[in-house]
């Protein structure tokens, strides 16, 4: 429900539980996936054709009719070092449901819920935060709920209008996670035929609406970059989009592959990269280099 990856703890008895209950969604999620492409590809093409976070923000709204939930959660997940030590919290400050999308955070979960969430500080203790970081598979809300003494979080959220719902963890290319969550005021019996109908088109909705986000990133940040790299760093990011090596870029650049490493390590800090990989990407998309 927020961007956090806690602990490797499992809510069951073990993680083997938990992967278990989940893999036994896999089959039937892999057939409402193809079914979800084979009628909705238009609404996926929909989310990656968004230029700026205000339109893919409107195209996050249309999206809880269309997947028919209440309510919607996505956020990224960052790992307990680089996160504040409280939810959603930025320099000391709240933030409000109204101004998440700038910290690509989207929702359409009801204000009061965002508030208690944070003042409850529910991001140390979500089961399906924790959850997330075990596995990539969907959660299902009543798995938790089944339990004989669920957290005491999902009454609390039952009480703000989200009674049940599913939540897909995000594992992205470059290394980055993020969390979708689709949730509903029906209880888990009354929302389960829905829920197992819809599962493929919210796991693949959240899978395109993760990487509209990372191609916004990567605009963002190779627009306000481009002119900042020096030669020497397009260089070496080139031809490690080739395929080389540090070691190999150094006897092509004719230099070494300590001073290789440290030009690429100066293009990802520019680029706000994580990896070299993610920092290739947005190389290519501002077209500082043509691999």
């Amino acid at each position: 429900m927020a961007r956090f990856i806690q602990k490797n703890y499992c809510p069951q008895t073990t993680k083997l539980g938990l992967q278990c209950a989940n893999l036994g969604n896999s089959f039937s999620l892999l057939r409402n996936v193809q079914l979800a492409m084979h009628h909705h590809l238009y609404r996926y093409e929909g989310l990656l054709g968004a230029r700026s976070v205000e339109a893919l923000d409107a195209e996050f709204q249309n999206l809880t009719r269309a997947l028919g939930y209440d309510a919607l959660f996505y956020a990224p997940l960052l790992p307990r070092r680089e996160r504040e030590a409280a939810a959603f919290q930025i320099e000391d400050q709240w933030i409000s449901a109204q101004g998440m999308p700038s910290r690509h955070i989207f929702t359409t979960f009801p204000a009061a819920w965002i508030e208690r969430y944070q003042n409850a500080g529910y991001a140390e203790v979500d089961p399906i935060l924790i959850a997330a970081n075990l596995s990539p598979l969907p959660i299902l809300w009543r798995t938790f709920l089944s339990q004989k003494r669920p957290h005491p979080i999902f009454a609390d959220a039952r009480e703000h209008g989200l009674g049940s719902g599913v939540s897909i963890p995000i594992y992205g290319a470059a290394g980055e996670r993020a969390i979708f969550s689709a949730a509903t005021a029906r209880s888990p019996e009354e929302s389960a035929e829905h829920e197992a109908r819809m599962l493929g088109e919210i796991y693949l909705t959240a899978v395109y609406f993760h990487q509209a986000i990372q191609q916004l990133d990567m605009q963002w940040v190779a627009s306000r970059s481009a002119g900042k790299l020096s030669p020497r760093e397009i260089e070496s990011l080139l031809w490690a989009a080739r395929g080389k090596t540090a070691w190999e870029i150094g006897l092509i650049l004719k230099i070494s592959e300590h001073t290789v490493t440290f030009h690429i390590n100066n293009a990802k800090r520019k680029l706000g990269a994580v990896n070299r990989h993610q920092a290739i990407a947005a190389a290519i998309s501002s077209g500082l280099i043509s691999p």
